[in-house]
């Protein structure tokens, strides 16, 4: 029988597929997203990418419908259709009009359970992804962070591309891929969730025409937990900036202290009042772009702090980013400081209830992290409980002395970064 929580409505069909549901009244459209529990971490190395593979190669075709059919049905809808693959899982989904829905699940089922995998799209798509490596490779602002993931968290899953490597796209096979996409897209290893203008019952029942006929089965990963590799990288290139990031290992999705990081790393680099922005770019005109975030895991996380600046001025950029790093250690932050971040991080939180693409993320993400919904109002009173002594304990944690990592790309030699 379906549960409901708050008008959120959840079931398991009888092939293990875990179903979440929120009608939102005052919305015309809806968003659907179907999640395999299946990322990046999870491939072997000289499979590295197949799981992004998989994903751009469901949308060329399936025994129904070719490409251009796919793309020309869900436009006649007046919605769109996408799909993305992370660290540790994948989702394909879909946002149209609520009398829409139905067409939507349809072809949405069809390209996640049914794709054909054909070896001409195969060589085409090697070739669009080898481009899209090449094109990050070229963007140093977004190579920096895969490089400081992969020296960080040197020789497990987390720290490889999701993109995998030329080598790797280059020597799969089809055979390769149906034997992965066969062993990973089970209903069991499969949640879907949907949020806005749908009417639970009616989903449900078309649901199982689009996902009932799938088998039963389980794909569970072996995810052994990562250690992290503190140090320094630097990768010398002849260019007009210098892109840095300095990270620590932090904590995982559903660690009990996520609130108090959360506001940590708001203050520290979240936003245009944070204290890196306001260091570096206002006050000392360093930066354009300077900012901290946290990547979180099922069982780690890495927070992680990014500034591009001139190679005249990455020594005192990387110095006060340390500064400030330091302060959030030393020294308790004021209490109008936290009221701002709280407010900034409920306000955030509050606009992303607008859309009906986040909350389909929400529900996925919580299903697949918590195992529950969590509430607005279990947020809210989680980052009102957050004092400033916790945020600076949790800075003492995390910023340890010989925990942190720095990697480097421009025109700078390992010597350049001193004891740093």
């Amino acid at each position: 029988m379906p549960t409901r929580s708050t008008g959120i409505v959840r079931e398991v069909l009888p092939n293990g597929l875990r179903v979440l549901v929120e009608p939102l009244s005052g919305f015309s459209s809806v968003s659907v997203g179907v999640w395999i529990l299946n990322g990046s971490r999870d491939e072997q190395p000289a499979k590295a990418g197949i799981s992004h593979l998989i994903e751009h190669l469901s949308f060329k075709g399936t025994p129904t419908r070719g490409a251009r059919q796919i793309a020309l049905e869900i436009d006649s809808l007046g919605g769109s259709l996408n799909a993305f693959t992370s660290k540790e899982y994948t989702s394909f989904y879909a946002r149209v009009l609520g009398n829409s829905l139905h067409d939507a699940m349809d072809i949405l089922g069809d390209i996640t359970l049914n794709p054909l995998f054909h070896e001409n799209d195969l060589e085409k798509e090697r070739d669009v992804i080898i481009q899209e490596i090449s094109m990050v490779e070229d963007t140093p602002e977004d190579l920096v962070h895969d490089l400081h993931s992969r020296e960080f968290w040197s020789g497990h899953g987390l720290g490889w591309s999701i993109l995998g490597t030329q080598r790797s796209v280059m020597e799969m096979t089809t055979d390769d891929i149906h034997r992965f996409h066969r062993d990973r897209y089970k209903a069991g290893s499969m949640v879907l969730t949907a949020a806005g203008a749908v009417d639970p019952d009616e989903l449900l029942t078309r649901l199982k025409e689009s996902f009932g006929h799938l088998g039963r089965g389980t794909f569970s990963p072996v995810r052994p937990v990562p250690d992290p590799t503190p140090g320094i990288k630097v990768l010398n290139r002849p260019l007009e900036q210098v892109h840095f990031c300095v990270g620590f290992e932090s904590m995982p999705v559903n660690d009990d202290r996520r609130y108090q990081l959360y506001l940590l790393n708001t203050i520290l680099g979240g936003g245009m009042s944070s204290r890196l922005f306001q260091r570096i770019r206002e006050e000392r005109g360093l930066a354009y772009s300077v900012y901290s975030y946290h990547s979180a895991y099922q069982d780690t996380g890495l927070l992680t702090v990014y500034c591009g600046t001139s190679p005249d001025s990455f020594p005192t950029a990387l110095e006060l980013v340390h500064e400030q790093i330091n302060q959030l250690v030393q020294e308790s932050v004021q209490a109008e400081n936290l009221i701002t971040a709280k407010r900034q991080i409920k306000g955030n939180l509050l606009l992303g209830l607008e859309s009906t693409g986040n909350r389909m993320n929400q529900l996925a993400r919580n299903e697949i992290y918590f195992g529950r919904q969590i509430q607005l109002d279990e947020i809210e009173e989680g980052i009102e409980s957050v004092t400033a002594g916790q945020i600076q304990d949790l800075a003492g944690e995390i910023f340890s002395p010989d925990g942190g990592s720095t990697t480097v790309i421009g025109p700078v030699q390992e010597d350049d970064l001193g004891e740093k």
